[in-house]
């Protein structure tokens, strides 16, 4: 008797094999993100909202988080209530 896998069943699978096999590449890309943050001056940091301390902190995660989490929610928590976003830029 020949079992049939459901396709939804078939695709999660796929989709969890390719989210698996492409972790490396998004640590990567991560990490030589984080790499350039660091190699910013402090000025550089404060432009963009954040602190060394940030940076540090973000590095300091583990691989399979995302820095990027952090930050924005770093720089958020800095920003002065009611100040207009730029978003489209």
């Amino acid at each position: 008797m020949l079992s049939i896998v459901p396709r939804h069943a078939v695709s999660s699978a796929a989709g969890a094999l390719l989210r698996a096999l492409e972790w490396p590449a998004r640590v990567g890309a991560a990490r030589r993100t984080m790499n350039q943050l660091a190699r910013m001056s402090d000025y550089e940091l404060r432009d963009i909202g954040l602190t060394r301390q940030d940076v540090s902190d973000a590095n300091a995660l583990p691989l399979d988080a995302d820095p990027s989490t952090l930050l924005v929610r770093r720089r958020c928590a800095r920003e002065p209530v009611g100040e207009a976003k730029d978003i489209a830029a």
